[in-house]
């Protein structure tokens, strides 16, 4: 008789059981480990700090060089090693050290007074003791205590044998210089063995818990569900590869649980896909036509920017070039220039609000709008007003333009410009470059009869000024992050000596290896005038 395989996808549930299991053991074992440990080093830390500080206050440091230098004991220093001796053994210390440590490395040491614990495995060093002692961990907490007052508190994991705490203190004479250091040391082998008991404990108490729990597990679980939910993939799986009708069958499952409720769902999904197969094919079709039909929305769009290079052939006195790149078939931004008399050029750069195929009919409104009151020979506020009272009108959408729009006037130098709340132009004047910030105004088509207010600057021959939308400065790489007006302004600087359509490509290219692979979200519009010298 053949033994009985489980279902692979028992297999797998019992495989992520058994992952899921020992991840939650494990975290609630270091959680606990952890916190054992913390409390036990908080309880060690606070005791021995205390015991540090009682020990520096029975010293007499002004007495210390007298000591030194005469290698001789005297009253006071006898009674200060008796007390220092009776917290060696009262408090169960591996010992106390005070020594003078020279600088700059700190491994020289003298030392003053060294009680150790009787019987234990050190040796107490005679006043005036020296050796060179050379351990990164005591050096570098004997160079603080000096050099910056510190108290450290050092914990040493060796063996079983020799786990200890190292309290070290600074010892000030009278005039508050630092002329020694105070060191206290503890066994902690209590510690070590309570932290290796705890271990064990936790441990074995983990691989009785799972043993019983994956057993149980597993009884239980191929029994409620593991039995109807491989039935109902069976004849699911039939309808996938076979297709036809939905399979009866799937009715036949009785668990008045969630199992239940499944089978019955799926046999009523197999309906849904059926009607949905006919629906997805006349969907698909209709996809097909709106398709077509932005194709031509993108290129009777495209045909209304002017993208002819030069744009006006018969003036050889500016450089002028403009591009957008939608991030859908259809964009939002706009982009005009227009010569409105020999001396007057006109240039402007918009973004509309959302995307799409309505930010692109609010877009060719706008583009009509400013053309039109711009070759009426209005000023840039002027014309700014009666296009936002005109937008205003029946935009229950709610969409807006945020537009920068200049006149240039040849003869004189002057640019009248306003910003409706577009990003700030980048102006090349004098052989530097920077943003040409004003206070922005309100957006077009947000607030009708809203008074605009014009700027003005002067430009000189061979100064350039460089037009964008916000898909510029707030293109996305992978990581989230914003090209922003910082990486704009170094990719301009490099574009000094290039004509206008290569400037744009230029920061389109910086653009484009910023972004990697990232996908473009925002429609991206560039132009680039240039007063020639």
């Amino acid at each position: 008789m053949k033994r009985k395989k489980l279902p692979v996808i028992t297999k797998k549930i019992l495989f992520l059981v058994i992952v899921s299991g020992s991840l939650l053991c494990s975290l609630v074992f270091s959680a606990g480990y952890f916190a054992f440990t913390r409390q036990f080093r908080r309880q060690y830390d606070s005791s021995i700090r205390s015991i540090s500080a009682a020990a520096r206050e029975v010293l007499n440091p002004d007495d210390f060089s007298s000591y030194l230098s005469t290698q001789k004991k005297d009253e006071n220093y006898e009674t200060v090693h008796r007390i220092l001796q009776d917290f060696v053994d009262k408090f169960e210390l591996n010992m106390i050290y005070v020594s003078s440590v020279l600088p700059p490395d700190y491994t020289h040491i003298t030392y003053i007074y060294n009680p150790v614990k009787k019987g234990g495995r050190y040796s107490e060093y005679p006043l005036g003791y020296e050796e060179e002692y050379v351990q990164a961990d005591y050096n570098a907490s004997t160079k603080r205590v000096f050099e910056e007052g510190a108290t450290i508190v050092r914990h040493t994991m060796k063996t079983r044998s020799g786990s200890h705490i190292t309290a070290q203190i600074p010892v000030m004479d009278s005039s508050g210089k630092i002329i020694a250091v105070l060191g206290v040391q503890k066994n902690i082998q209590e510690f070590v063995d309570a932290r290796y008991s705890f271990v064990n404990f936790v441990i074995a108490l983990e691989l009785v818990f799972a043993v019983l729990f994956i057993g149980l597990f597993i009884i239980y679980f191929n029994k409620k569900f593991i039995n109807p939910i491989t039935f109902i993939t069976r004849e699911t799986d039939h309808f996938a590869s076979y297709g036809g009708n939905p399979s009866d069958r799937l009715l036949e499952v009785k668990n008045q649980d969630e199992i239940g409720i499944l089978a019955h769902s799926l046999h009523q999904m197999e309906k849904d896909i059926c009607r949905n197969i006919e629906e997805l094919t006349r969907i698909t079709a209709e996809k097909e036509r709106i398709s077509t039909e932005l194709s031509v929305a993108s290129k009777i769009q495209s045909d209304m920017l002017n993208k002819e290079y030069p744009p006006f052939s018969d003036r050889t006195d500016f450089d002028l070039f403009a591009s957008m790149s939608p991030a859908k078939e259809v964009g939002g931004d706009l982009y005009d220039y227009l010569l409105l008399d020999d001396d007057h050029l006109m240039i402007t750069v918009g973004d509309v609000s959302g995307k799409g195929m309505p930010a692109a009919l609010f877009m060719g409104k706008s583009k009509v709008l400013l053309d039109f009151y711009a070759m009426l020979g209005l000023g840039p506020e002027e014309i700014f007003e009666k296009a936002n009272n005109q937008l205003c009108k029946n935009n229950d959408s709610g969409l807006f333009v945020t537009c920068w729009l200049g006149i240039f006037c040849f003869s004189t130098g002057e640019l009248r410009f306003v910003n409706a709340g577009h990003p700030a132009p980048v102006l090349y004047h004098e052989g530097e470059f920077s943003y040409l910030k004003t206070k922005p105004n309100f957006v077009l088509g947000g607030m009708e009869d809203y008074p605009y207010v014009e700027h003005t600057i002067t430009l000189s021959k061979g100064d350039r000024i460089f037009v964008y939308s916000d898909g510029v400065t707030e293109a996305t790489n992978g990581e989230n992050q914003l090209f922003e007006e910082e990486r704009l302004l170094a990719a301009i600087k490099k574009t000094e000596n290039l004509k206008a359509p290569d400037i744009l490509k230029s920061v389109r290219s910086s653009i484009d290896e910023f972004v990697g692979k990232a996908e473009q979200f925002d429609d991206i519009t560039m132009l680039s005038f240039e007063w020639k010298s």
